[in-house]
């Protein structure tokens, strides 16, 4: 029977909201490092550039743009660094690619070392800022201290609005809406409009 061909064929078709469900991961393939061809998982691997002297390429799994682009810059610093560059090979995949090539003098390695250090000295003294600045605001100590929220700042008298401030608002805000009326029909929440007939 033809008629009953497109029926069937319509009803397996996937929606829209089916189709982006193909591509979900699950959850454990987002914390997870893939095994590799030899049954090992590495976080890490580093891979020699052939191409290139004083190169390697460092793939990095369960990180994305973040540590990408702060190890970029980090590196960029180093005069001994000629190219710093990394990317997501695909959304899909946790995983980033960071070249780096340095002068003769110099290793990748050493460079990528020397750049991790900076960082973790650099957010080191962040966080001793910030718990400076939190000492200084509420009088909690330490970075394990629990952050309770301080209490709302109490108005300054000339901060405060009198009642003929409210007033005078409340006139102005009237007037307004006097001027500016709104017609029903192009307000999101009415139906729309039937045809004329």
């Amino acid at each position: 029977d033809v008629s009953c061909a497109p029926r069937t064929w319509a009803r397996a078709m996937a929606t829209p909201g089916q189709l982006q469900m193909f591509n979900k991961l699950e959850v454990h393939e987002m914390f997870s490092v893939p095994e590799g061809p030899d049954g090992e998982r590495k976080r890490i691997e580093v891979i020699p550039d052939e191409k290139v002297s004083n190169a390697v390429v460092l793939h990095t799994w369960l990180e994305d743009h973040t540590l990408g682009n702060l190890l970029r810059m980090e590196l960029l610093r180093n005069e001994a660094v000629l190219f710093a560059g990394y990317k997501v090979r695909h959304p899909l995949d946790h995983m980033i690619e960071l070249r780096v090539q340095t002068t003769p003098a110099s290793q990748p390695e050493a460079a990528l070392r020397h750049a991790v250090k900076n960082l973790q000295s650099e957010c080191s003294s962040m966080l001793d800022q910030f718990d400076e600045g939190v000492r200084r605001l509420g009088g909690v100590e330490g970075r394990e201290a629990n952050v309770e929220m301080s209490p709302e700042p109490e108005m300054m008298e000339s901060e405060a609005f009198s009642a003929e401030d409210a007033e005078g608002f409340h006139q102005r805000l009237e007037a307004f809406e006097q001027r500016h009326t709104f017609s029903p029909e192009y307000l999101p929440t009415s139906p729309p409009a039937s045809p004329a007939r």
